[in-house]
């Protein structure tokens, strides 16, 4: 397992470091689960999973004999998946039915949160909701939590952070509900089949193993045996058959969407420039691109030159999309490994390839696995909202003041990798995307290496050497300070800072606390 290093000034700004000792001397701390804010956490030590769900009839015929037979009440945590993205309906169905119960005090422990959930943010307010702890979200719950109207605490965690906080026993769900597009009586599960289906299950098979009881919500039951299974039905303790608990149409939304603009392309030759010049565009290569509209974009410039030099990579990982597949079946690359679908495409491969894998969210990215698959990466490309001087990288808060997403696989892809590359254009929605200081911090400086945009390349200073490497290759590298410059004569809005008490926690993907909103 890696050991990570205390924050620090060479990791924060001055002013950021004083911040986080102000509201750690002040006592305050999230869910009364989290660790002091600058010392490592004491190292989790993961627990077994829960034994084998034997001798119970697991088909249920209602979401109430769901809450009857686990005994659903004040005070619980339960948790959801995000594979439906924007589609999801399940989250809403089990939460408005507690608020129809009375039940109150609840935690949520999504694993994302959609605009699509525009439902619960009146259960934010009226104490139905009490905490969150979350990956990613964006859309009416956020704007309802960082309002002030969510009465306990909010944690945004890492992918990884989020597996380890499961298996090691921090974050223990009493009820894991699972929206699947097929699953069997016997309690087994697959994203890959089905009507609905949505590409295989990586993030619910952690809560599976390790909930207090978990339930599968299916879009179709079936009597016989499935194949290929994603989630083992002996970790399955109900089955409740449910028409569409998810809708494949809100897969592909926002920042799964590849942006094909022009800036888009020349950021994308960019990033294959550098890749090239660096020595990673070699046999072998692995790759990783998560959710941002430029580094999706890029990997199509990176698939047209490793066939102009005959280059076939090893695997690539990650949320997966239709430019992914279209480089698997090209031959550029042996193996996809996949954790989420971020479209139909993606979904049709997962069911019909088979070299296109599934991997579980621990696997992937889990600080306490030895041979995540982070580990093994080359390449990291990610997007940003907004990158510093520190090259410390935002992807919560927007210039507006809105929380505009969360960590995700970013911190834990850039802890991994090997070559760490940010993508951005110098401005979005009329604010400095390179700026002095970002208002919070998502990943820290220290694992991000370039940072590439349409007006030229920025090098961290703690890369000396691939600075001189890209320079002798004839690329435009330039100081940050004059990308910084310039983004700002660009901007045409200041952005708003959030005041006040901690609304937001952002948690390191070890368990320390990172930043706050």
């Amino acid at each position: 397992m890696k050991t990570y290093p205390a924050i620090s000034p060479e990791t924060v700004s001055p002013t950021h470091l004083d911040r986080l000792m102000r509201v750690s001397e002040g006592g305050l701390t999230p869910l009364g689960i989290l660790p002091t804010v600058l010392a490592p956490c004491p190292v989790p030590v993961p627990i077994a999973p829960k034994a084998q769900v034997v001798g119970t009839q697991k088909l249920l015929a209602s979401l109430e004999e769901v809450f009857e037979r686990f005994s659903i009440t004040d005070g619980q945590t339960l948790s959801f998946h995000h594979h439906y993205r924007n589609g999801d309906r399940l989250m809403n169905d089990v939460l408005l039915m507690a608020q129809r119960m009375g039940l109150r005090d609840l935690t949520i422990a999504p694993s994302s949160i959609f605009p699509v959930h525009a439902d619960l943010a009146s259960l934010v307010r009226d104490g139905t909701i009490t905490h969150i702890v979350t990956d990613y979200m964006r859309g009416p719950v956020a704007d309802a939590v960082t309002a002030g109207g969510l009465r306990g605490s909010c944690l945004l965690q890492s992918h990884g952070g989020r597996a380890r906080a499961i298996e090691s026993g921090q974050l223990r769900i009493d009820v894991a509900f699972i929206a699947a597009p097929l699953a069997s009586e016997a309690g087994d599960a697959t994203g890959r089949g089905g009507p609905m289906a949505c590409g295989p299950l990586g993030y619910p098979a952690v809560d599976a193993a390790f909930a207090a009881h978990t339930v599968v919500v299916s879009d179709k039951v079936t009597q016989g045996a499935l194949s290929p299974v994603d989630i083992p039905g002996h970790h399955v303790d109900a089955i409740l058959q449910m028409d569409r608990p998810g809708l494949t149409e809100g897969i592909q939304s926002g920042a799964t969407v590849p942006s094909l603009t022009d800036s888009a392309r020349e950021i994308g030759a960019l990033v294959a420039a550098c890749i090239e010049a660096a020595g990673f565009l070699k046999p072998g290569m692995s790759l990783q691109s998560g959710a941002g509209g430029y580094s999706l974009g890029a990997v199509a410039s990176i698939g047209a030159r490793m066939k102009e030099t005959g280059v076939q990579g090893s695997f690539m990982s990650g949320g997966i999309t239709g430019s992914h597949v279209r480089m698997l079946e090209a031959g550029l690359f042996a193996e996809i490994k996949d954790v989420q679908c971020f479209d139909l495409e993606a979904v049709r491969s997962s069911i019909e390839n088979g070299n296109h894998h599934m991997m579980t969210a621990s696997e992937y990215a889990s600080p306490l696995q030895d041979k995540a698959v982070v580990n093994d990466l080359d390449i990291m490309l990610l997007g940003a909202v907004e990158v510093d001087a520190r090259f410390n990288v935002n992807v919560v808060l927007g210039g507006n003041g809105r929380v505009l997403g969360g960590p995700g696989g970013h911190p834990d892809t850039a802890a991994g990798a090997k070559l760490r590359v940010v993508t951005t254009e110098l401005t979005g929605g009329g604010y400095a995307k390179l700026v002095p200081e970002v208002q919070s911090v998502s990943t820290p400086g220290s694992d991000v290496d370039l940072i590439v945009t349409d007006q030229g390349i920025a090098v961290n200073p703690m890369r000396p050497d691939l600075r001189v490497t890209l320079l002798a290759a004839g690329l435009p590298v330039r100081p940050f300070a004059d990308l910084c410059d310039a983004a700002a004569a660009q901007a045409t809005k200041a952005p708003q800072r959030s005041t006040g008490a901690p609304r937001v926690w952002i948690e390191a993907r070890d368990g320390r606390i990172l930043d706050f909103v």
